[in-house]
């Protein structure tokens, strides 16, 4: 969900395409990497070094510029990657079916792309549940996740359609012009950082309207189920189901039995699902500690066929 309510396998850059994206400190390329069967996925990357890579993965209806505050924080001393999904931001949609598997694959084409050095994976949302989806699929590929409010629960599912929510706020979002939006946002969410409000706002308006036209399934696996077959460290960051955040204390339970020692649970009292917009502080702590998770740890990250620690 949003923060609101050339050959195959080859990548050309452009850093002019959209000039800065989330951060006028810190450079910003725009990549394509086209996936073997032709399509292609658009990402923006910053920063460099020999810091565990971070790969950013958005709720729907966002975008890759939408991570702006975590790439300021992470983006000085070890890559950064953000991907557009599946007809959002400059990744056409494509006529296949929307699936958290595809998307998955898209993700996982792009770390390839850019080396295939296992990376932290941090999904908000949609992205979260893709985020596992990768995890699960490409181990190799997955050195820890850090899953926000990832959307175990969308409700029931009506199989093969959009789910009703987002028919629902792609109509609210058609056709409003993102300065509109932006006046909106600000009125919603006053707490959120100012240079957040700007890419949001753009993400509604390049979000292809098809999207809830196509055939859809979010409903794959049981998310939290799947959990007890990962062997990388986990951080869930959750915010309170009263205000919106969509995890709750049952499924942070079942988490915890599936993982043991491999999850940390991060609850921030106060917000909803829109984690780290409204609890940022709280949010990078949780990721720098994720990454010290992996940085530090003697492996990197557990081999898929080795023993749990």
């Amino acid at each position: 969900m949003s923060d609101g309510p050339l050959p195959s396998g080859s990548t050309t850059s452009d850093s002019t395409t959209r000039g800065s994206t989330t951060s006028d400190s810190i450079d910003a390329v725009a990549d394509l990497v086209v996936a073997p069967d032709g399509r292609e996925i658009a990402f923006v990357r910053w920063g460099g070094g020999a810091g565990v890579p971070v790969l950013l993965l958005h709720g729907v209806t966002d975008s890759a510029e939408c991570w702006g505050s975590v790439v300021r924080h992470l983006a000085g001393g070890r890559p950064v990657v953000a991907v557009d999904a599946r007809g959002h931001g400059r990744t056409p949609l494509g006529d296949e079916p929307f699936t958290i598997g595809a998307l998955a694959s898209d993700a996982a084409e792009v770390l390839r792309a850019i080396g295939g050095v296992p990376a932290l994976v941090v999904g908000h949302s949609l992205g979260g549940v893709v985020a596992e989806e990768l995890a699960l699929t490409e181990p190799g590929l997955v050195a820890g996740l850090v899953l926000e409010d990832p959307a175990w629960d969308t409700g029931a599912p009506t199989p093969g359609r959009a789910p009703e929510f987002l028919q629902g706020w792609l109509a609210m979002f058609a056709g409003v012009p993102a300065g509109e939006l932006e006046r909106w946002a600000r009125r919603e969410n006053p707490t959120w950082p100012d240079d957040e409000v700007v890419p949001w706002a753009r993400s509604k308006t390049q979000v292809d309207q098809r999207l809830g036209r196509i055939a859809h399934d979010w409903h794959g696996r049981d998310w939290v189920e799947a959990l007890g077959q990962l062997r990388c460290p986990v951080t869930l960051v959750t915010g309170d189901q009263a205000r919106g955040s969509i995890v709750g204390m049952a499924q942070v339970g079942r988490a915890t039995a599936l993982l043991g020692d491999l999850l940390v649970h991060v609850p921030i009292a106060g917000v909803g699902h829109s984690v780290r917009h409204e609890g940022l502080a709280t949010y990078l702590a949780a990721v720098d500690d994720a990454l010290a998770r992996i940085d530090f740890s003697d492996e990197g990250h557990v081999p898929p066929d080795g023993a749990r620690p």
